[in-house]
């Protein structure tokens, strides 16, 4: 018979996986939900989205395709808000 000490009783590395997993998803759902309630709100909302689905990205490959998308489009957005700011203070 095996005698249980502490050390039998530590989560295994599955467990360990499993659980980071869930804390990340966790975290990063709340921020990219905190994120789109700050776009309707005053607060932080375009950086909370972007950190919910960058921290999502690195569990989810939707996460990843998403964020490239936004990506794109906040550099589209930049350039067009470059563009019409450089013709108004010509």
């Amino acid at each position: 018979m095996r005698k249980v000490t502490f050390f039998n009783l530590a989560p295994s590395s599955h467990a360990k996986g499993a659980i980071t997993k869930a804390g990340i998803t966790v975290i990063g759902a709340a921020l990219t939900l905190l994120g789109l309630v700050f776009l309707l709100l005053p607060g932080p909302g375009l950086l909370l989205f972007i950190l919910g689905l960058a921290l999502l990205s690195t569990q989810y490959a939707w996460a990843k395709l998403a964020l490239r998308r936004s990506q794109r489009k906040l550099t589209q957005s930049a350039a067009w808000l470059d563009g019409m700011t450089r013709r108004l203070f010509r």
